[in-house]
């Protein structure tokens, strides 16, 4: 690990979930943007995993695939999906092992253009009922915006909802950075006792 992997929320996902990523058969970036976290993903999974990448916005799409090229990736299964996440998730008929997401607006794009808290926990409510057991989801908000604090609030209210009997649920946020920084949610299912 080097110094710098706990300098931000994404650093932060991307250490705690590398280790479960060889072991998962199904991974899914809901929220795929420019392809960094999707990138991640496919160099670490195993041959015979299934990757999902999915984004709202075609330029999004079209940065990821580009990229899974740039990078030597595109021969793997990863299959790059424009449209709302939530409903591209519930057309997928097996159970994920490792979900990220990464909330916010397109780095580089229009601002405007940003995820909303209402289909935000549509998808992470579906995403708690397919994923496996002993499955990850990661999800990186962005309160340094009002929209962006509304869906973090929302989103960590949801979450306090969650059956400690059913889901592990955590936060990790930097306590020393000037203004919002990026907040990160951990959740697992838990297996069978």
């Amino acid at each position: 690990m080097d110094a710098y992997s706990l300098r931000n929320a994404v650093a932060v996902c991307h250490a705690l979930v590398q280790p479960h990523i060889g072991g998962a058969d199904m991974l899914v970036d809901m929220t795929c943007g420019n392809g960094h976290d999707t990138v991640f993903l496919a160099a670490c999974m195993k041959d015979t995993a299934v990757l999902y990448a999915f984004d709202i916005q075609e330029e999004a799409v079209a940065a990821t695939t580009a990229l899974l090229y740039e990078r030597g990736l595109a021969h793997k299964r990863i299959f790059v999906r424009h449209g709302s996440h939530e409903m591209l998730l519930a057309q997928i008929k097996e159970n994920p092992d490792l979900v990220l997401f990464n909330l916010g607006y397109l780095p580089g794009g229009n601002h405007a253009i940003h995820t909303d808290s209402a289909t935000t926990l549509k998808a992470v409510d579906l995403c708690l009922h397919k994923v496996s057991a002993n499955g990850i989801i990661m999800i990186t908000a962005y309160p340094g915006t009002p929209d962006g604090a509304r869906e973090k609030a929302e989103l960590a209210e949801f979450l306090r909802t969650l059956r400690q009997t059913e889901f592990d649920v955590s936060c990790w946020q930097p306590v020393n950075q000037a203004h919002e920084p990026p907040v990160l949610f951990v959740i697992q299912k838990r297996g069978q006792p």
